[in-house]
This record gives C-alpha cells, structure tokens and sequence, in this order.
C-alpha cells in the first residue's frame, strides 16, 4: 500500500450553513479534515470548502474512486445536491500561507 494526499472540493446547491457544516462533518468521518496539522505541529485550516486527507491504497484510480464515491454516498444520504471534486497525489508536500 502506498499513502496518497486527497483533497476533496465541493460545492452544495441551495443549502444552508448548517448544511455545510453538516457536510463537513460527514466528510471529517471519511478522513477528509478541514483543519490539518503541519510538520511543525500547527493547526492549518484550509481553504473554504476544501477538505485534505491521507489515504493508503494500491494506486491513485483506486483511492481517487473509493473516496469520491464515499462522498458521493454521504452527500446522497443526506439528500444533497452537490458538486465534487477530487485530487489525489502520490510524491506529495504541501504548504499553507496567508496574505
């Protein structure tokens, strides 16, 4: 198994903020996070409607496929009408910044 950065991006159609909350929620038990530690140990909160995870799998497709599909189905359970979008990346580093 190799371990693979996600990001999942998403927008909800006609829904409250309660709903995003919700929403985040829901992903934050699939391991898609909105706050993410550094490799300094601090707290970085990511941008609006981005969500970030660490993933094993066999190759990319397959995390890619099994995360978006995950998501699919929790936004479906809660009877959402949304846009999603995934990334997976294997040789990954990422970085955080504010202006």
């Amino acid at each position: 198994m190799v371990a693979y950065l996600v990001t999942c991006t998403f927008d909800l159609k006609n829904a409250t903020s309660q709903d995003y909350q919700t929403a985040y929620a829901d992903l934050a038990s699939l391991g898609l996070k909105k706050v993410i530690t550094s490799t300094q140990g601090n707290p970085v909160v990511a941008p609006t409607t981005l969500t970030i995870g660490e993933f094993n799998g066999q190759n990319a497709t397959v995390v890619r496929d099994s995360v978006r599909d995950a998501v699919q189905r929790a936004f479906s359970g809660r009877r959402f009408s949304s846009e999603i979008f995934v990334v997976v990346g294997g040789d990954w580093a990422w970085g955080a910044a504010s202006t």
